[in-house]
């Protein structure tokens, strides 16, 4: 326990000692626990009536930013009621889109002024290197192809910005940040209490799945994917909700911004860039965080799981009528389509199984852009559910060495099989190892979907702020 003095100095009530900052009286207590303790962010561990610092800070910002006069003193009641807006509406940085204009030629770090009221939050900045300040990347980032297939699809759909949360793992021991899933949402839901019903289950997907929150995506649709000043605030108050209260708990939090539509990039694919925010020092708490530019790695899926191919038709189910859906029958550029175009950034990004690979862009080009595949939506979902079990039921069973006559028939059927001429009499029967058929899945997925409840995957909060963001 601490008293704060007039001349802004700390005094421990225990010991009487009186401390210069907060990071000063937290390096103290901590090194009265841990002897060999060589830092404590006292802005991220102290707290005044249950809330830390930190949210303290970025309130007198808030406040400071929307007045004119540069050296405003606020009230205590008026900070601890914007701290508990800001707690209830924006620890996440799930936003609508600002409709303000975003220049599209990004600035250096080292030209952005301190806050002010007026300036312009849509700047877009530069990602600093590692090597440039003489640093090595604090920890490496993994992203699946699969998650990655998700965003840059999700991404794609509008031409408007969309957001999602990303889950994985974070491995201590090898200082690794994995990406394994991402959760698409829209942006525009402004129902709060189906929101908490959304994001309660969706914490309960990836849990389910011993994955935690790793990061948030969105999407710059025109722009280069460089972050904007208002994204750097937004990552960093990322950062600190959920990294956790020790070292050992510590969990990195990323953001991922995805650009589909930039027409002034020579090739058709996405850019997808990966961030971090480096925190100003405590005696530069008025300047903006450093966006840092993470390298990540990515390796291709052997296959498809069923919840990714979920996840893709819930995205154009849930925005199929939207105003900024985009007509993927139009020209993109030059002569190329929207559809061509996405064919093109998507490919990639698929399993690495050529039937697999076949199927997945029938199913996809038919549900944004209908009567492209030469089948109907509901076929093509049915051919790829049944090429996909075929090959999890192959990659199941290839531990055993024995002979397996249904194997045999599947390995068959899959070098023969061929998408314009594939329907469900030609699936073979799994009906020794399981009563689900493919037609049923998609039947489920076509026919039976209670949409409005299983919303697994779809439509997060738009707040910025919250206690505890889907831990």
């Amino acid at each position: 326990m601490g008293d704060l003095l007039p001349d802004g100095k700390i005094r421990s009530v225990e010991t009487l000692n009186e401390f210069a900052s907060p990071s000063a009286w937290a390096y103290n207590c901590k090194s009265v626990i841990n002897k060999i303790k060589k830092a404590g962010c006292g802005w991220s561990s102290i707290r005044y009536k249950g809330k830390k610092l930190d949210a303290y800070k970025h309130a007198y910002f808030r406040k400071r930013e929307s007045s004119s006069i540069e050296h405003n003193i606020v009230p205590v009641e008026d900070i601890e009621s914007d701290v508990t807006y800001a707690i209830q509406n924006e620890v996440l940085p799930l936003t609508s889109p600002v409709e303000s204009p975003v220049a599209k030629e990004p600035i250096k770090f080292s030209e952005i002024r301190s806050r002010s009221s007026n300036q312009n939050l849509d700047t877009l900045v530069e990602c600093t290197d590692w090597s440039y300040i003489n640093k090595v990347q604090p920890f490496h980032v993994n992203i699946s192809a699969n998650a990655k297939l998700l965003l840059d699809f999700h991404c794609h759909l509008m031409s408007s910005e969309v957001v999602g949360y990303l889950a994985g793992n974070w491995d201590f021991s090898t200082q690794t940040l994995t990406v394994k899933n991402a959760y698409p949402f829209r942006s525009r839901l402004h129902d709060a209490e189906l929101t908490s019903l959304i994001e309660e289950e969706i914490r309960n997907t990836f849990t389910a799945k011993n994955m935690v929150l790793v990061g948030w995506y969105h999407s710059h649709p025109e722009t280069i994917a460089t972050p904007t000043l208002r994204d750097i605030e937004a990552q960093l108050d990322y950062e600190v909700q959920i990294k956790g209260p020790t070292v050992e708990s510590y969990i990195p939090c990323v953001g991922i911004i995805c650009s589909p539509y930039d027409k002034d990039k020579s090739t058709l694919d996405s850019t997808i860039t990966c961030y971090w925010v480096l925190p100003s020092f405590e005696n530069e708490i008025h300047d903006y965080g450093r966006p840092m530019n993470m390298h990540f790695t990515t390796k291709p899926e052997k296959s498809l799981s069923l919840d990714i191919v979920m996840a893709l038709k819930k995205c154009v189910d849930f925005n199929k009528y939207d105003p900024d859906i985009i007509n993927f029958k139009d020209k993109y550029k030059n002569n190329v389509t929207y559809l061509e175009k996405l064919k093109i950034s998507l490919m990639d990004k698929f399993p690495k199984d050529d039937t697999i690979h076949r199927f997945l862009w029938n199913f996809l080009s038919e549900i944004v852009c209908i009567g492209s595949s030469g089948d109907t939506a509901k076929n093509n979902l049915q051919n790829l559910i049944a090429v996909i079990s075929s090959r999890q039921l192959l990659l199941s069973t290839s531990s055993f060495q024995t002979s397996n006559p249904l194997i045999e028939h599947l390995e068959s059927y899959l070098q023969s099989c061929n998408a314009n001429k594939l329907t469900l009499e030609d699936v073979p029967t799994t009906s020794d190892c399981s009563n689900i058929t493919s037609a049923s899945i998609a039947s489920s997925l076509f026919n039976d979907l209670d949409f409005s409840k299983a919303m697994s995957l779809i439509g997060l909060s738009p707040s910025r702020y919250q206690t505890d963001p889907l831990k």
